[in-house]
């Protein structure tokens, strides 16, 4: 039987620069195709998607006690909490410092921040970020690069567990709930009101780490029911970072259209683009992290164009639109073989770890009795 650990992988996604950029001026006047959320999937690595899924499904009966306590012991970086952290206080914390460590962000921060006024403070956003893991760590991490950093963050008013650490309430990060209140990013004004508040700033970073439980029944389509939150977050860093800038998004699955158009994208908006799955995040979930280092910059036409995708293409949380005609994606073969590679890797190690939790699971002296 084949068996993974816990260990960072890092992959680079690059679009084929010969190809002309996607022309979504021609698009602004089109209406959106919107399917369910359950068939917002396609037969591009089905294949390996449907292993995943079956994997997964497996272990539905399982007692959620006995899971854990196989994984835990197979995979101890895996651990939940305070119980699996040490220098952050979180294991969101570790995981935010191995995805910048493996794709080079700090290093990238620290040049952009010598080549602008001494002094000057590296702006960051932590989007969807309560109750502030992510910006808890960026302050310990930036210390050790010698980096001012002030932070800005909003997340949603009111729900347990997400008011922000009091620590981090402080002249250095200040949070915001939009213009109406709520905090809630489905608002496109409550994302203008965010850019607002930082429009002086120089936001070099933003970080977005926002999600929500998944039903166990449904959870092979965390990816495209998270779609909506996502492509928000997505939006809100095109509009927050300044040029030289770089963005971190929480994904979880990428074989969707959707998850696939906003990564062939994000390669026409950064110099660099990687997905990275650190090594504290657990290989037998789906989570991967999207690192967009080097912003370019958006035109008018395509901020238009993406704005239009989230106001009229996501009508409500069940409906996912197509935001690009898929041979857009799929004749760029450069493209399309880093996403491959990279979904194959994840999803296989994924897998191969599922299936030694179950292995541990029916040689245990529970599953004897």
């Amino acid at each position: 039987m084949s068996e993974v650990t816990d260990k960072t992988v890092e992959f680079l996604l690059r679009h084929d620069p010969a190809r002309p950029s996607p022309d979504l001026g021609s698009l602004v006047g089109n209406s959106f195709e919107v399917t369910h959320w359950r068939n917002a999937f396609d037969t591009f690595q089905q294949t390996e998607r449907m292993k995943l899924w079956e994997t997964k499904t497996a272990l539905d009966s399982i007692d959620n006690a006995a899971y854990m306590a196989a994984r835990d012991a197979l995979f101890p970086l895996a651990v939940s909490g305070r119980q699996g952290a040490s220098a952050f206080g979180n294991r969101a914390g570790h995981k935010l410092y191995e995805t910048m460590e493996a794709s080079g962000v700090w290093e990238h921060l620290r040049e952009e921040w010598l080549s602008q006024k001494k002094g000057k403070r590296i702006g960051f956003v932590d989007v969807c970020g309560g109750p502030g893991a992510f910006s808890q760590a960026l302050f310990a991490m930036s210390k050790g690069y010698k980096l001012k950093l002030r932070g800005f963050g909003m997340t949603l008013r009111g729900v347990e567990g997400l008011d922000w650490y009091s620590n981090l309430l402080s002249r250095d990060f200040l949070p915001t709930y939009g213009i109406d209140g709520t905090g809630d990013i489905f608002k496109l004004a409550n994302i203008e009101a965010l850019c607002s508040l930082t429009l002086t700033e120089h936001i070099k970073l933003v970080v977005a780490d926002g999600g929500f439980n998944v039903p166990f029944d449904i959870a092979n389509y965390q990816e495209t029911i998270s779609g909506r939150i996502l492509f928000g977050q997505w939006l809100a860093a095109l509009k927050l970072l300044r040029n030289g800038g770089c963005f971190i998004l929480k994904l979880f699955d990428t074989f969707s259209p959707l998850l696939r158009s906003m990564l062939f994208l994000s390669t026409y908006l950064y110099k660099r683009v990687h997905v990275v799955k650190p090594r504290h995040s657990r290989v037998v979930n789906s989570e991967r992290y999207l690192v967009c280092i080097g912003f370019t910059g958006v035109s008018p036409e395509w901020m238009e164009y993406f704005e239009k995708c989230y106001q009229d293409g996501f009508i409500d949380n069940d409906s996912i639109p197509t935001i690009l005609p898929s041979t857009w994606v799929m004749e760029d073969e450069i493209f399309k073989n880093d996403l491959a590679d990279m979904n194959a890797t994840i999803a296989s190690n994924q897998t191969v770890a599922l299936e030694m939790v179950m292995a541990k699971l029916q040689t245990s002296p529970q599953a004897e009795n």
